[in-house]
């Protein structure tokens, strides 16, 4: 089909995992987003935010194809300490 990218990906939904995607697909799909909007970014602490986003980076950076973003746009119950700990997060460990 020519699809070279997933978009909008939503961690809790059957087949969409970090883990599973970069295993099944990781060497054939660049992948964007995974960084859920109703887990610890909407509802946690901010050291669960960190700890989430760092995860998720750690399981979809290997071997590149990953551009961090949220599943879908941040939502009015996300804490703004959150939002700023996810991309701060993303600044300070999504490079090599």
């Amino acid at each position: 089909m020519g699809i070279g990218v997933g978009d909008i990906l939503q961690p809790e939904a059957k087949h969409m995992a970090p883990e599973y995607l970069k295993k099944t697909f990781g060497g054939r799909l660049a992948f964007h987003g995974c960084i859920s909007t109703a887990g610890p970014v909407a509802m946690g602490t901010v050291e669960q935010t960190i700890a989430y986003c760092k995860a998720t980076l750690d399981t979809m950076m290997p071997g590149g194809g990953y551009c961090f973003a949220p599943t879908h746009q941040l939502q009015d119950n996300s804490p703004t300490e959150n939002v700023v700990a996810m991309y701060d997060t993303a600044r300070r460990h999504g490079t090599y």
